[in-house]
């Protein structure tokens, strides 16, 4: 573990003990590319390379295993009981990175699809304004707050509209490398999934034992060189529902680790597992919230004042915030941001940065705003310092998407798959 980067990540914290991306160097939006890198030069945006210090790289095969919310804070509680941890530490590297800003599913598995960060993608939170459909949607099941798929309420309204970019896989391809993408079933042919895995061979799975058996079949099948990423959500969704100390959290994520470990360094052909390189890591950690002290907007007495303040949909109706409780977007109108800001300020336990503010402190990456993130990006964006903030309820008790440290900090666990294999 590399405490000393841990403790310099955390240094960059300011009074609040807010954590911001660090986007030039330890960032998780540095993994894609940081990867196809061991494969081919022609990715450049890549984590410093003190990251993969003392692994050795030499390998014809990459494997990028995302575990959803399993943050830094989550590894260093986990590790005493699960022998694959423990490998992946003895015979290769763990270290810490930023999770990008906001620091949640969408926007991360996005940024790992197109190796770009939010401020170029423009999917900035699970619930977007999708202007085809004159709504506000959830965005990678794609369908209404109502739970209506898309596609039979605005047919015309396609998946590719979500974000902005092209597919990693894609250059991967162009590359040379034969690339794979491992997903739960239920979404594997999504219109968001199609629309970011262009390029990628696709294959969906349903259970911890197809996963790991996934990976290595592909690995058995794919031409040299090869990437194939692998993601895996069961842990946040438990995490979601229930917190992230339960026996069913702890019980899944054995189940994960354990169908690894069988398939990967037991069953692997030993010279396959000499050319392939392990790499572990996490979109962004989980912050416990109890949901009776999280914060419904509508209950406070000014929320009248504050939603007269917003910018108005085509029926001229108010637009609702954006983002998510943890990464809220507020639309205001020009001449009363001011007013806004004071509402929100004057009631909110956090902290809160106009666009501008957002903009100049890199928040959501540097490089020059999309067309997407500059419709997406709220005027006023607030981030509670550690409940839920939202204008509907919210039963959830585990939560992301802000900027504390459990949220912000990932691992960057590397190992070559022989030398995890010859680790005890």
């Amino acid at each position: 573990m590399r405490a000393s980067l841990e403790s310099r990540l955390r240094e960059r914290s300011d009074e609040d003990g807010i954590v911001f991306p660090a986007y030039d160097d330890y960032s998780f939006a540095n993994v894609p590319e940081t990867a196809l890198a061991v494969l081919d030069d022609a990715f450049e945006r890549r984590l410093p390379a003190d990251v993969l210090e003392g692994v050795d790289t030499a390998v014809d095969n990459v494997v990028v295993f995302l575990l959803d919310g399993f943050g830094y804070e989550h590894w260093k509680r986990h590790r005493g009981a699960h022998e694959f941890l423990r490998r992946i530490e003895d015979a290769g590297t763990v270290a810490p990175l930023t999770a990008i800003y906001p620091s949640e599913t969408a926007a991360a598995l996005t940024t790992v699809a197109t190796a770009s960060p939010p401020v170029e993608h423009g999917l900035l939170g699970w619930f977007q304004y999708l202007e085809s459909a004159g709504r506000i949607v959830e965005t990678l099941p794609f369908r209404t707050l109502e739970g209506d798929p898309l596609a039979d309420v605005s047919p015309s309204s396609s998946a590719t509209e979500l974000f902005a970019g092209r597919s990693i896989y894609e250059r991967a391809e162009r590359a040379g490398i034969d690339p794979y993408a491992i997903l739960p079933a239920e979404f594997v042919e999504s219109g968001y999934t199609r629309a970011t895995t262009a390029g990628a061979t696709r294959v969906g799975y349903d259970t911890a034992t197809d996963l790991a058996l996934s990976i290595r079949r592909a690995l058995e099948v794919s031409a040299d060189p090869a990437y194939v990423y692998a993601y895996e959500p069961t842990i946040d969704a438990i995490s979601h529902a229930e917190g992230t100390g339960t026996e069913r959290y702890r019980q899944n994520l054995a189940a994960v680790l354990e169908r690894l470990q069988h398939e990967l360094l037991e069953r692997l052909d030993p010279d396959l597992a000499a050319r392939t390189l392990l790499v572990v890591t996490a979109d962004h950690g989980i912050v416990d919230t109890a949901p009776e002290e999280n914060v419904v907007m509508t209950d406070w007495e000014r929320w009248p004042s504050l939603r007269e303040t917003f910018r108005r949909d085509e029926a001229g109706e108010p637009r609702l915030p954006t983002g998510s409780p943890r990464n809220v977007h507020f639309h205001v109108r020009p001449d009363r941001l001011e007013k806004a800001r004071g509402i929100v300020d004057s009631t909110l336990d956090g902290r809160t940065f106009t666009r501008e503010e957002a903009l100049e402190s890199d928040l959501f990456g540097p490089g020059e705003p999309s067309a997407l993130f500059e419709r997406r990006c709220g005027d006023l964006i607030a981030v509670h310092r550690n409940r839920g903030l939202w204008w509907a309820e919210m039963d959830s008790i585990g939560m992301h998407g802000g900027l504390t440290g459990e949220e912000m900090l990932v691992p960057l666990a590397a190992a070559r798959l022989d030398a995890l294999r010859a680790s005890r």
